[in-house]
């Protein structure tokens, strides 16, 4: 009796642990994979729109703007636009072709987030992507990370 009850604890401890170990491995392989597609999409993106990464990317290793993750976009530089005294970064229409479907792309990926509450479009950039931009190393048309 007393061995029917130590293999059934040995059982039940073996089961629990085996159980335990495959869902930690199975979580840390989905989030490897959620990285290499993350990785992947951006190559992809970014490729289309290398200059707009690159000055992406100038801002976030700019020690003055490396907390910023909200930035508008404005038709030029011209343009006076009052923030409210909030901090953010902000691109030009005019110094980018096709900014705003650029930005929708990034959007249709999760890359940043439509925060649009006034008439200037407004968006906030996913962790993940800042990431992306700012390891990618950017030749011509090419993006590598």
């Amino acid at each position: 009796m007393i061995s029917h009850l130590v293999t059934f604890i040995l059982g039940a401890f073996t089961g629990a642990a085996g159980k335990y170990l495959a869902d930690k491995y199975t979580d840390k392989r989905r989030e490897i994979d959620k990285d290499t597609k993350t990785r992947e999409t951006f190559i992809k993106i970014a490729e289309q729109m290398p200059a707009f990464i690159k000055e992406m990317q100038d801002d976030f290793l700019n020690s003055e703007y490396k907390v910023l993750r909200e930035f508008f976009i404005l038709p030029n530089n011209r343009v006076m636009f009052n923030s409210g005294g909030e901090r953010c970064l902000f691109y030009y229409e005019d110094k980018h072709e096709d900014l705003m479907h650029k930005i929708k792309l990034l959007e249709n990926n999760g890359f940043v987030y439509d925060v649009t509450h006034t008439n200037t479009p407004k968006y906030r950039i996913a962790e993940e992507f800042r990431v992306c931009v700012v390891k990618a190393k950017i030749k011509k048309d090419k993006v590598k990370l």
